[in-house]
């Protein structure tokens, strides 16, 4: 067979080609529009879009504008006025810098460009189809740019092939806008498909009431707000709360330097923050921004800008894990009660900033300072099982959990507090506080291991050898020690005491994946506490256990003492509260 000999693209595939990496579908030109617009300081963004964006997409902004002689210029490839020289590129902190954006775009479609700066006399138009320009005349317009996209993918009819019905292709552009508008609430925005608003987000000055109209207020009212500080990473935003789940996870909104991103290692280190406290196969709901040093991270990976590489992925990594972690852990028992977030009475003036005034859920707290009752336990009687009913305090004050009144169903504990009427489910909530005591009593005694009589061993990669070499001692500590030999493979000869019912092929590459994809691995805690986990369920209360009330006020004194204590060890919430004021409302009093 002959080969062919090499030679040059013709420009117009080049340019095809090359806008097949930025231009997916319609939702791909919003956000690279949308990015523009932000870039140029604008503060109100029209999205119009035809058939779900297949047929036309209009995005007008008032931002700065571009001069007419740079016109001819921004639909170039590679023609931007964000970077000036390669260093630039190490330190970007616009949304856009690759000066690929519009060139891709009116590579396959139809473009019109209006525009106008503050200082012009008049706007000028640019029409471009196919990247070949058509017209180029004065128009008219206030200060700002339009940018008018029709009939995409007209000249590629095989990539037009590919897109969806119009009523998913609007959902994708939705998204986008509502993407695009959480770190943006100085900014408003409307979109429009077929002449009916699909999203009008109007400009706030409170973060949180973009927040709230994107994931709406049921998200707030559930949330706890992040405001993690170590060394040159900051980590702010909301996490909902481990009762606060769904079943996909569409609803994760990542952010680098107000950058929306893409990353698998930041999606790790999460999941970590919430493992053992949400239930299985649920997915938390969060908007989180990571702010660190522009030379640490690049942003220059793929064309769409959704992916980012640190340059210390694994301190990033374990910022974020860890953080996580000790916040969802020191909720403790707060627990939302009904939808009372009013984001009017916060003061916040930038978004995601360190003048962030916290949001908490109308909850639980353990710092009632001067709140006193006059209530008593019913009983003073000795529980000798779940330990001594305390007393109250000489002032009368009531802990955070309340008194018990009585038990329901067998599987409810009623008690009152300041707040009103808490319900306990009594099997979760001593789940999770013999599920906590054991992992204490495990983190503070030395690692018991457990010698195998045959050695197990392991025939890897060298990739993974090299992994299991250098990890060597870390793994030490937790109690997996092995060795690896010059022709990759691994003999190990102790695993971790309560691991040793375990596959041990299947524990030892589970953890060599994870350290090679993230830079640490969970696994063997993690696999201590499922089984950990399991044993707190079999000796938990079982239902239909009668309690006296003793036993029922030392339950809920273990659980103001116990970390993680508004869930059980599979993620269900323990406990609910049903204020006094919202009881007073279903039973009408005061009216």
């Amino acid at each position: 067979m002959r080969h062919s000999r090499i030679h040059l693209l013709d420009q117009h595939v080049a340019n095809q080609i090359a806008a097949g990496e930025v231009v997916e579908r319609p939702a791909s030109i919003v956000k690279e529009l949308i990015e523009n617009s932000l870039d140029a300081n604008a503060t109100d963004i029209l999205i119009e879009v035809e058939k779900g964006g297949i047929r036309r997409i209009r995005v007008s902004d008032n931002g700065s504008g571009i001069e007419p002689d740079d016109l001819q210029l921004a639909v170039q490839r590679h023609a931007t006025s964000k970077i000036q020289t390669a260093d630039d590129l190490a330190a970007v902190s616009t949304m856009g810098f690759r000066g690929e954006a519009l060139a891709s775009i009116a590579a396959v479609s139809k473009l019109t460009l209006v525009s106008r700066t503050a200082e012009a006399k008049s706007a000028w138009q640019l029409a471009v189809h196919g990247s070949e320009e058509v017209d180029f005349n004065p128009s008219t317009r206030n200060s700002g740019t339009t940018v008018d996209v029709t009939d995409l993918f007209f000249n590629t009819p095989v990539r037009r092939k590919f897109l969806k019905q119009p009523r998913t292709e609007i959902g994708h552009v939705a998204n986008c806008v509502r993407v695009l508008s959480i770190l943006n609430p100085n900014c408003s925005f409307r979109l429009t498909n077929d002449g009916r608003d699909i999203e009008k987000l109007p400009a706030v000055e409170v973060p949180n009431e973009r927040v709230a109209k994107v994931l709406g207020i049921s998200f707030m009212d559930e949330s706890i707000q992040i405001d993690l500080l170590r060394d040159d990473m900051c980590l702010t935003g909301w996490v909902g709360l481990p009762t606060h789940t769904r079943s996909t996870a569409t609803r994760q909104f990542f952010f680098v330097n107000g950058r929306p991103v893409n990353d698998r290692l930041m999606a790790h280190a999460v999941r970590q923050g919430y493992h053992d406290v949400m239930f299985h196969g649920r997915h938390p709901v969060f908007v989180l921004n990571l702010t660190l040093d522009p030379e640490s991270v690049d942003v220059n990976v793929h064309p769409t800008k959704r992916e980012v590489r640190f340059r210390e992925a694994r301190r990033v990594h374990d910022f974020l894990m860890s953080g996580m972690h000790h916040r969802l852990k020191s909720v403790g028992t707060d627990a939302p009660t009904h939808l009372e977030f009013d984001p009017s009475q916060t003061g916040v003036k930038s978004p995601f900033g360190k003048d962030l005034e916290t949001h908490q859920p109308t909850a639980l707290k353990f710092d009632h300072g001067t709140t006193h009752s006059h209530l008593k336990p019913v009983s003073q009687e000795r529980s000798t099982e779940l330990g001594a009913d305390p007393s109250p305090t000489e002032s009368g004050e009531i802990p955070p959990m309340g008194y018990a009144l009585a038990q329901l169903r067998g599987a409810y504990v009623l008690a009152e507090n300041a707040e009103g009427l808490v319900i306990v489910d009594m099997h979760a909530a001593h789940e999770r506080v013999v599920y906590e005591k054991m992992k204490k009593a495990r983190d503070s005694r030395e690692r018991i291991s457990q010698r195998l009589l045959i050695p197990v061993e392991i025939s890897v990669s060298s990739q993974d050898a090299e992994i299991a070499r250098k990890s060597q001692s870390v793994f030490a500590d937790l109690g997996l020690i092995f060795e690896v030999s010059d022709d990759n493979v691994i003999t190990v000869r102790e695993i971790p005491f309560m691991l040793q019912n375990l596959d041990v092929k299947r524990l030892v590459m589970d953890i060599l994946d994870e350290t090679q994809d993230h830079g640490t691995s969970e696994s063997i805690k993690n696999r201590e506490n499922e089984i950990m986990a399991t044993i707190a369920c079999h000796d938990a209360i079982r239902f239909n256990r009668k309690l006296s009330i003793p036993e029922m006020n030392a339950l809920l004194r273990d659980m103001e003492q116990t970390e993680n204590a508004g869930q059980c060890n599979h993620g269900r919430p323990t406990f609910r509260v049903q204020s006094m004021k919202f009881l007073d409302n279903e039973f009408l009093r005061g009216r």
